[in-house]
């Protein structure tokens, strides 16, 4: 895929903090809070409004961000063979394991300490010592049975891993498809495909399987993403188009979950979002920069604090009888909490384990790539006698 396409009179913008793309991760990872807080609000929002029901729309967008930005981050190393296959799979999997397992090792200790304590999780079939291993190493999505398990939303982060081996044969297959149109088209066609597919076989749309089947969903989705990368960086629009396409977007987003389930046209609209992002001239916003980092400690830490704070709040609940106003007092502080948290976990945890891990990564991978060049070296020199 070369970064020029058929409108060569631009260049598209580089990734960058502080902008659009900031804040639509941040801004996912916060819808997916409030999914998994709404039902212990004094009134479920599910009952309130269907459309807080659809938090597997925040999953799908995320899942389809995670490939366009490592399209947009990885794309031209990959086609050029600047990184290694298999390094920039180790170092995907440096990202995001280590801080899982710190979180992983919290949820032991919180079922170990509420048991010792004559206190039962109130999903016990969440904790099932069997289902750990699966956990621990990221793989409850590889066809294993089983409940939601622990820390329930790191079955996306067992999908991307497989999807992070995937990335570099996909962006070298589809970029066999002269326009990046067409590739998007097949792309979207094998979307649909896995979704009939699901449908027949699991009796739902693809979109709403997660956990032992969870590659089904996250695989043409992630696909989705690295295409709507490509297609970034060869057709390129200008500010004002990109912020016109990101509010009809939205708007579109807004008004179709308000009237009704449409999963497709939505997840469209998210898709146009995220193009339309990557031709905004809008950053800087201090906000959106801390957002997007802590989009991902959000990401892995809400579960915990939401099994720490409801646990407390029913607790109280039985000492003291409150106002149902201070009941929704309560639980509106979770999500305050929820960010807090996760801003320490990723300052005095996720950045710390980055900072040590990162330089011993590339000093292994980078002996991998040295190789490889190496090979393409020998390869150069011999071609014009063979």
């Amino acid at each position: 895929m070369s970064d020029t396409g058929a409108n060569t009179a631009k260049v598209a913008r580089p990734l960058s903090r502080g902008g659009p793309l900031d804040a639509l991760r941040f801004f996912a990872a916060f819808f997916i809070v409030v999914y998994h807080y709404a039902e212990q609000a004094p009134v479920s929002l599910f009952a309130i409004h269907p459309a807080f029901g659809r938090g597997y729309l925040a999953t799908d967008f995320f899942l389809l961000l995670s490939g366009y930005v490592l399209g947009r981050a990885y794309g031209s190393r990959v086609a050029d063979g600047r990184i290694h296959d298999g390094a920039f799979l180790i170092k995907r999997i440096g990202r995001v394991w280590p801080a899982h397992l710190v979180m992983i090792a919290a949820f032991v200790v919180l079922v170990l300490g509420a048991t010792a304590l004559g206190m039962q999780p109130r999903n016990p079939q969440w904790y099932q010592w069997d289902q750990l291993p699966q956990q621990v190493f990221l793989i409850q999505t590889w066809g294993f049975q089983g409940p939601s398990g622990w820390n329930m939303p790191t079955w996306t982060l067992s999908a991307l891993l497989v999807c992070y081996a995937l990335f570099p044969t996909l962006w070298r297959l589809f970029g066999k498809i002269a326009s990046p149109w067409t590739a998007l088209l097949v792309g979207a066609a094998v979307f649909v495909a896995v979704d009939v597919f699901s449908r027949q076989m699991f009796g739902m749309p693809s979109f709403h399987l997660h956990l032992k089947n969870g590659l089904y969903r996250a695989i043409p989705l992630f696909l989705m993403g690295v295409l709507i990368a490509r297609l970034a960086r060869e057709v390129v629009i200008g500010p004002k188009l990109a912020d016109a396409l990101a509010v009809f977007a939205v708007v579109g987003f807004v008004v179709l979950n308000v009237v009704g389930e449409y999963a497709y046209p939505s997840l469209a609209l998210l898709g146009l979002l995220i193009f339309a992002a990557s031709g905004s001239a809008r950053n800087g916003w201090g906000w959106a920069k801390t957002g997007g980092r802590l989009s991902f400690s959000l990401y892995l830490t809400n579960q915990f604090v939401g099994a720490v704070w409801f646990a407390m709040q029913r607790l109280l609940d039985q000492k003291v009888e409150l106002h149902e106003a201070a009941h929704w007092a309560i639980w509106a502080m979770a999500f305050p909490a929820a960010l807090v948290f996760a801003w320490l976990f990723e300052r005095l945890v996720d950045a710390p384990l980055q900072d040590w891990l990162k330089p011993r990564l590339d000093k292994v991978t980078a002996d991998w790539g040295g190789k490889r060049e190496r090979n393409q070296a020998a390869q150069a020199m011999v071609t014009p006698l063979s």
